[in-house]
């Protein structure tokens, strides 16, 4: 019996897994005790030799399913680990040598929430546009959930690599199996969130994610699929937060265009599915032949369209939702906050009544707003310094760049989500310079190996 337990899902990834428990059975030294357990789900392959064959010094269990997905492969795990404490980890993440601890610390500082760790990219050189644009989301989303005092959003949480408490989790209902295969964990998400549990981030909970290896065009086709038919499912589970889905702006009794798109991903599959499959080869050519905007506009369509097929799964010709419950946001209560009163009692109140918005105000003078985001946690003591510094950034440090380059006041210069990051969030942004340092190593051994091949 162990108090943690790592929980990996896998799939016809043999040589993937046998690097990523060899990384867990080289967890640094201090490293609280825990177990292993790996759910095999449907695999052909010979992961089930593997798994029999490694000997580990972490004790190492394995579960056998018949092709049931993620969700319930997880549920599954969870059921029959030892650990109090649960770790979920995709099986083609690289964890860290200090994952494990990292994961139980967060915890021992705040007890009683979800913990989420970073897993950007492996560092590789790529040229293609489809593995560029894969790159880049993941990195921007890890930088963004990183910065200090992130609102977390259901969209924000990620099973790949994530801990909770497993009473938490058994107590929850686990993850709900109508989301099989897709947005499972947006769900989950937004569930914690209803419920007020805190979420929280663990920089040095880090992964790297093999998604040069187990990521395609074709599986990003059948993803869209899948996500799709999760988000009509999301919009009628949840139907307070179904205008953030992308399924919204396609149902109702809307214009023509949205109608015969509606009609299409609904009656005419038969005959456009094996046109669309050619979608993959396609895209490759024009990305061959440099054609940029021919590429992303071809992309678009397939993307929607397989989108639109999975929705249509759920919705049959009737694509209608049933109506957001949620009232005007006048009716939301709004926590007023005097800064006169000092930043720590202006914390104290926010951790006490967790409001979905805040007025701030100095005395008598209105400063700004928290205002209120649907599907997100509500606020918090922790978010409070790191919002009040981005509201400083945000207002004051255009207008003295501004000045400093000689430009009217009413001029402001943009400042991105990563300038912002970069100067919020050390922590984080050293294992970017790292990752980034990586790349540029591995694109030089490349260019050295092809002159010399070359020569």
């Amino acid at each position: 019996m162990v108090d943690i337990s790592v929980i990996i899902p896998t799939h016809n990834r043999a040589a993937m897994l046998r690097s990523i428990l060899s990384r867990l059975d080289a967890q640094r030294d201090g490293t609280p005790a825990f177990e292993v357990l790996v759910v095999a789900d449907g695999c052909e392959d010979d992961t089930s030799t593997m798994l029999s064959s490694l000997r580990t010094r972490v004790p190492l269990r394995t579960l056998s399913l018949p092709g049931v997905g993620p969700a319930l492969a997880r549920n599954a795990g969870a059921q029959v680990a030892s650990g109090r404490l649960l770790i979920f980890l995709d099986d083609d993440i690289e964890p860290g040598e200090n994952f494990v601890r990292a994961h139980v610390v967060e915890h021992q500082r705040h007890p009683g929430g979800v913990v989420m760790g970073p897993y950007p990219p492996l560092p590789h050189i790529a040229k293609d546009r489809f593995r560029l644009s894969a790159r880049a989301w993941w990195t921007r989303h890890f930088e963004r959930v990183s910065r200090p005092g992130h609102q977390f959003a259901f969209t924000d949480v990620l099973t790949g690599n994530l801990s909770l408490d497993a009473e938490l989790f058994h107590a929850m209902g686990g993850l709900d199996p109508q989301f099989a295969r897709a947005r499972e964990d947006f769900e989950f998400g937004l569930r914690l969130i209803k419920k007020g549990v805190p979420i929280r981030f663990a920089p040095e909970a880090l992964g790297y994610h093999l998604e040069h290896q187990t990521t395609t065009l074709t599986g990003k086709m059948v993803r869209r699929y899948q996500e799709g038919r999760s988000d009509a499912l999301m919009a009628r589970k949840h139907p307070d937060i179904q205008r953030l889905l992308a399924i919204h702006r396609f149902t109702g009794r809307k214009g023509w265009k949205r109608r015969l798109q509606r009609t299409i991903a609904t009656r005419a599959g038969s005959v456009l599915d094996p046109l669309v499959k050619a979608g993959p080869r396609v895209l490759q050519m024009l990305e061959k032949a440099g054609l940029r905007r021919l590429y992303e506009k071809v992309e678009r369509q397939c993307n929607g369209y397989h989108y639109l097929r999975g929705a249509a799964e759920v919705l049959g010709e009737d694509w209608r939702l049933p109506p957001d419950p949620t009232g005007s946001t006048d009716e939301i209560d709004v926590l007023e906050i005097n800064l006169d009163q000092g930043i720590e009692a202006a914390e104290a109140m926010l951790a006490e009544r967790r409001p979905l918005a805040a007025r701030i105000v100095i005395g008598t003078v209105h400063v700004c707003d928290m205002g209120h985001r649907i599907g997100a946690e509500p606020w918090d003591a922790r978010h409070f310094r790191p919002w009040l510094n981005r509201q400083a950034i945000h207002k004051y440090l255009p207008v003295a760049l501004a000045e400093w380059r000689g430009q009217p006041f009413n001029v402001t210069p943009h400042l991105s989500d990563f300038t912002l990051n970069t100067l919020n969030n050390p922590s984080f942004h050293v294992h970017m310079i790292e990752q980034h340092l990586q790349w540029m190593q591995a694109k030089l051994r490349s260019a050295l190996y092809d002159n010399t091949s070359k020569s």
